[in-house]
């Protein structure tokens, strides 16, 4: 008897036990009081818990940065909000340096608003939000960010068109370097920017045909008067910048060593999806559209990058036309093959959660919009900001060719996520979101 109890604890011993899956938990949250007009970019710091946030709107007059503390993910605090120099220009994004006393923002646009429109490129201190320098961006100035070593900085300039027509001019590239600028005494000769101009992506393989610009309703050709940068990631060796090019559908990368450039295109998503807005998720459609990615981000082993596949075009159909990816991809760094796609996962978790937007069934449907990406727990996640199903998913991207979407949090009725970010308190990690429609900010804690 007691040999069969043994052998009987033996096996169930060997039975594997079956392991919850990931979850994002809510936290803590922050509301700027700005409604629309605040939280559209967020940045943090996790060695110190400091974030900036853009609001485009709110400040006497002009744009505003909020420096948030969230030292405390449970009650996230304002420690200033900072009015920007520029009252004439809308912030677009900020970046907050790894180490210094430093954060950057970009603005572009202007009253009235006129083509082509050069923004600014502006450093400001953290500690007491005082003005330091400004400098020259390219043409509507759409994202910044920093790399991980603090010795550069990137802009994406979109260029986008004002009007129907217009094409706002040559998308471009700004570098600014960082490594010697000391915010205490700051030196403006400094902090000048670099302009890279790119080249035409005509004709080459993966990138848009046959589409229109959202706004100015031009056809994309992939010259440089169609190119449109969008968001910025550093590799973690910080040799490279890369670059989406959404209305493109592709990717530049940038050699940081001597400004050169080079091109992947994305290529199209291919999955059952919903087209439909007759009612209820009905994901039955073969559906083979371009990608469009906006948000970009590394792994931290360097071997991919990853693509938030939004969607930003139309073709010919009208403003109502089926476009975008809807998923998440990934992708070789070095050869910029694809290597793995979320399929319709992202829309299906939407869905089960009850917050799939059929209204936008015959456009972007969920809408992923800004990604970053994390090592955790021996696993590597993905966090999309979802625009449309006001949400955040959370992917985990540990086998790249088999990425799965784990879990789903709410940011609100109405949010429209944007900004996302990891970071780590207190050995936790922790995921927090810019809400532009709400003006808030959620911070939610990942649960392996």
């Amino acid at each position: 008897m007691r040999t069969l109890a043994l052998s009987i604890l033996v096996l169930l011993a060997s039975v594997p036990t079956a392991q919850a899956a990931p979850r994002l938990t809510l936290v803590g949250t922050y509301n700027t009081g700005l409604g629309a007009n605040g939280a559209e970019i967020i940045d943090v710091r996790a060695s110190d818990g400091l974030a900036v946030l853009t609001n485009v709107g709110g400040g006497s007059p002009g744009s505003s940065v909020d420096i948030l503390n969230l030292a405390n993910v449970a009650a996230p605090t304002l420690a200033r909000r900072v009015i920007l120099s520029d009252t004439t220009r809308t912030v677009n994004s900020a970046a907050i340096h790894p180490t210094k006393d430093l954060f950057v923002v970009v603005q572009g646009g202007s009253s009235p608003a006129a083509a082509p429109v050069f923004g600014t490129i502006s450093a400001y201190r953290i500690s007491d939000g005082a003005f330091l320098c400004s400098t020259s961006a390219g043409i509507q100035p759409d994202s910044v960010a920093i790399s991980r070593d603090g010795n550069t900085a990137v802009v994406a300039n979109e260029a986008e068109g004002f009007a129907v027509g217009d094409s706002g001019g040559p998308g471009s590239l700004s570098r600014l370097s960082l490594a010697t600028f000391n915010p205490a005494t700051p030196d403006c000769t400094q902090f000048t920017a670099t302009q890279i101009a790119l080249p035409s992506a005509n004709g080459l393989a993966g990138f848009s045909t046959n589409r229109t610009d959202d706004i100015a309703r031009l056809a994309i050709d992939n010259t440089p008067n169609t190119l449109e940068p969008e968001s910025v990631t550093f590799s973690p060796d910080n040799l490279f910048a890369f670059v989406s090019l959404q209305e493109n559908n592709g990717v530049v990368r940038l050699d940081l060593s001597n400004n050169a450039t080079t091109y992947f295109g994305v290529g199209n998503v291919n999955h059952l999806a919903d087209v439909s807005t007759s009612g209820g998720y009905q994901p039955v459609t073969p559906y083979i559209q371009f990608r469009e990615p906006d948000g970009i981000a590394f792994t931290p082993d360097g071997q991919y990058f990853v693509t938030a596949n939004e969607g930003d075009t139309r073709d010919g159909a009208g403003s109502n036309s089926i476009r975008g990816g809807r998923t998440l991809s990934i992708f070789n760094a070095s050869t910029g093959a694809l290597v793995g796609d979320t399929g319709s996962q992202i829309d299906d978790i939407a869905n089960a959660n009850g917050v799939y937007p059929d209204s936008r069934s015959n456009r972007g449907g969920s809408e992923p919009e800004v990604v970053d990406v994390v090592a955790y727990a021996g696993k590597t996640y993905a966090a999309v900001s979802l625009e449309r199903a006001f949400g955040v998913a959370l992917v985990d991207i540990t086998v790249p060719a088999t990425p799965q979407v784990v879990a789903f949090a709410s940011t609100g009725a109405s949010s429209n996520p944007e900004g996302i970010k990891f970071f780590l308190r207190r050995s936790r990690l922790y995921v927090t979101s810019a809400n532009e429609a709400s003006g808030t900010v959620s911070i939610f804690q990942v649960i392996p």
